[in-house]
């Protein structure tokens, strides 16, 4: 049996990893991805839950203070892809310096809701 997945659910799919960001909740970043999915970024591409779990683990090492404003959530159901725009704020630790980003990011779901592709799209520039 297929589950029905509603742009709701995506929603809060999104904000839960908005949230888990914030709060450097690793368990939380990676409970929403599938086994084998794909977390992609401008810094790198991994794949499955330990390989995005030290990929965030690594990001949390150097930055904190992460605030995410999601301003639009996009989601094709018939498809189980759509789209995030966010504005990402984050403190570099080596100097105390905030970063801001504006950030587009694609994702696809499997069947139970899982996200097998999170791809961020962001001005790399707007991090240095």
């Amino acid at each position: 049996m297929t589950t029905i997945i509603t742009f709701e659910a995506v929603v809060r799919l999104v904000e839960r990893q908005a949230r888990a960001w914030e709060n450097a909740d690793l368990d939380a970043i990676t409970a929403d991805f599938a086994p084998d999915g794909w977390f992609i970024s401008p810094g790198g591409r991994w794949q499955g839950a330990d390989a995005v779990r030290a990929a965030a683990l690594s990001f949390f090492a150097v930055s904190a203070d992460v605030r995410v404003t999601i301003t639009r959530v996009l989601f094709d159901a018939d498809h189980l892809q759509g789209g995030v725009e966010w504005t990402w704020a984050e403190t570099r630790l080596s100097d105390g310096r905030r970063l801001y980003a504006e950030d587009g990011i694609i994702f696809a779901l499997n069947d139970d809701g899982q996200i097998t592709y999170w791809r961020e799209y962001f001005d790399t520039a707007d991090m240095q």
